[in-house]
């Protein structure tokens, strides 16, 4: 195995090497081009001019030397305030929007569980209305045996009865407990066979 990431990383960095090729290639270029427009001809001018004026020159240099550094923490200052910036605002929005998303969400989570208790008390509510509206139907037209009636119809509604299978077995118990079986369960079974 160790071979075989030692034969990948190869045939990467045979990959990566033209192309790392060509990007030297490319900054040595721009620095050749940045050398003979730029710095070669500032420090001859800068020779020409300390031999024409030797003091200004001086002068030039100190200062320039000794500014450099202010200049530079002025350009690194602004540039870390900038990004500063930038990153609080980012920050900023995004916490926005997690605060905004997180009331939305709430106040969606607040509405859902009061429609549970309002579905739940509508729904009692209508059960005990039909109930009461079919007792008074059923002693208005059947007399003292339609609260029996009402009774157990009431009954079936609320407590729904299960399915029961007789046992094949003889002599066995007249209940038998019905077992669901998973599909997965039954081919076990067929294969064991």
């Amino acid at each position: 195995m160790a071979g075989r990431k030692w034969g990948e990383h190869g045939k990467m960095h045979e990959s990566m090497t033209p192309y790392f090729e060509k990007c030297a290639e490319l900054v040595q270029q721009y620095a050749d081009v940045i050398e003979q427009r730029y710095a070669r001809p500032a420090l001859v001018l800068g020779i020409k001019n300390f031999r024409k004026k030797p003091i200004t020159m001086t002068f030039v240099a100190i200062l320039s030397s000794l500014a450099i550094l202010p200049i530079l923490s002025f350009v690194g200052i602004s540039i870390f305030v900038i990004a500063s910036i930038i990153f609080i605002a980012a920050a900023s929005a995004i916490i926005a929007c997690v605060v905004a998303e997180s009331i939305i969400v709430s106040i969606g989570i607040c509405t859902l569980c009061s429609l549970v208790l309002v579905a739940v008390f509508s729904t009692i509510f209508f059960l005990s209305v039909y109930s009461v509206f079919r007792f008074i139907l059923l002693v208005r037209s059947n007399g003292r045996s339609g609260f029996s009636e009402w009774a157990i119809e009431t009954r079936q509604y609320l407590l729904p009865t299960r399915p029961v299978e007789e046992c094949e077995k003889p002599g066995g118990p007249n209940v038998a407990i019905q077992h669901w079986l998973s599909d997965y369960s039954q081919t076990d079974d067929q294969g064991d066979e």
